[in-house]
């Protein structure tokens, strides 16, 4: 995100200081570069407020640290996104949550946790990407998988969607949650602009039974 706070940063001042680069432009012009450097302002303000949240886990800033397999705090799980998802549209990200009835619970503690985590970088990415843009996030489980899926639209603001590639560093981050889980992770951008996540996360571990 902090690349993206800069380019948004750069656009405020450009906007903010073309009248003084350049002399004997007209009311309207200057108007239009007002606007721009408020958007640019708010879009920016937004970000960094919804980038609070998802890295506070959605809690109350308390026990955000379980980084370090934290004792104190129990490691989140799919039982909480329903809270991640909730403190996300109260920061002003549009998300849409379904979650299969018997889903909490289901999984392993590190399918669990990776299915949580998997969730909160995706919608960090979105925040990153496309501020504003309808999310809707799906956890489903059959016998052998928890299929977790994030899918967003296009950005609402274009001048914030600076990466449609998906090369971001919390893919590098996703990949390696779901490899350590066994699973499998497909993500890419779609026609119309968005974006989806899709990981796959075996519920035994693929060790225990050779056959």
């Amino acid at each position: 995100h902090d690349v993206v706070a800069h380019h948004m940063s750069v656009i405020t001042v450009q906007a903010d200081s073309a009248p003084y680069r350049v002399p004997g432009m007209s009311e309207p012009v200057r108007e239009e570069f007002a606007a721009i450097a408020a958007s640019a302002r708010e879009s920016l303000g937004e970000m960094r407020r919804l980038l609070t949240v998802l890295r506070g886990d959605g809690a109350n800033g308390a026990g955000s640290s379980d980084g370090a397999d934290g004792e104190r705090a129990p490691q989140p799980g799919i039982d909480r996104l329903q809270q991640l998802v909730e403190a996300t549209v109260r920061a002003g990200q549009p998300v849409e949550l379904s979650l299969a009835a018997g889903a909490a619970g289901a999984a392993p503690p590190a399918v669990d946790l990776s299915a949580y985590r998997i969730v909160q970088e995706a919608l960090a990415n979105v925040v990153r990407h496309a501020p504003g843009a309808p999310t809707r996030v799906s956890v489903t489980v059959d016998e052998d998988e928890v299929l977790v899926l994030v899918v967003n639209g296009p950005a609402r603001d274009a001048v914030v969607e600076l990466e449609s590639s998906g090369t971001g560093h919390g893919l590098v981050g996703m990949r390696e949650r779901v490899r350590l889980t066994g699973g499998t992770l497909d993500t890419g951008p779609l026609p119309d602009g968005g974006f989806r996540v899709a990981a796959r996360l075996p519920l035994h571990d693929p060790t225990e039974d050779p056959s």
